[in-house]
């Protein structure tokens, strides 16, 4: 799997770091503990996957 692509979902991540950049998206916001051991990776996980998790659908 890409850099670039979410672990989750397998989509774009829009990943900064990745697209060599100093920051990324992610680095502002707070990623629930279950949702990062669900990625079971460092690869940014999607903004969309992020909200689904919140709303408790993933």
């Amino acid at each position: 799997m890409s850099e670039k692509s979410c672990p989750l979902c397998g989509e774009e991540n829009h990943c900064g770091v990745a697209k060599g950049e100093k920051e990324c998206w992610c680095m502002t916001l707070n990623f629930p503990e279950q949702l990062l051991n669900n990625a079971q990776t460092n690869t940014c996980i999607c903004q969309k996957c992020l909200d689904t998790y919140k709303e408790g659908s993933l």
